[in-house]
């Protein structure tokens, strides 16, 4: 907003240093601030239910890339992994400090399921805001 880079503006993602050259020029290059915003308006749905959200596997189907084409889920699951260190999103857990909460992803398997933060829920609301002051009629 007025002017400032918004999370949607950011570029560049985590990668193993396992991984070849071209995944690192990847990395450099993703708008991973398009996906983190996608995923944090998705979360933003369960608000203010602290006992619900989604997994990465099903985030995986509403977040798209530049192309519009739907991102995979080990892109959404490192993006989930900034959001966390960035304290916008937590695991959702049975009680505080419990358990994490995983709900089925496919048959036979499990994905933790994410949540907002409170500090999540305000950067979706600034997020909100500047898509209306930057909106184009």
């Amino acid at each position: 907003m007025n002017g400032q880079p918004s999370l949607w503006d950011k570029t560049g993602g985590l990668v193993s240093d396992k991984h070849p050259q071209t995944s690192h020029t990847a990395a450099r290059r993703v708008r991973s601030g398009s996906q983190k915003a996608q995923i944090l308006i998705e979360l933003h749905s369960f608000w203010p239910d602290q006992t619900q959200g989604l997994t990465g596997f099903a985030l995986a189907e509403l977040v798209v890339n530049g192309a519009g084409k739907p991102i995979s889920p080990n892109q959404v699951c490192t993006r989930l992994l900034e959001l966390r260190d960035e304290g916008l999103v937590d695991y959702v857990r049975d009680f505080p400090g419990g358990p994490i909460v995983e709900a089925t992803t496919t048959p036979g398997n499990t994905g933790q399921v994410h949540r907002l933060t409170e500090s999540g829920y305000r950067a979706t609301i600034l997020l909100f805001a500047d898509a209306r002051i930057n909106r184009v009629d």
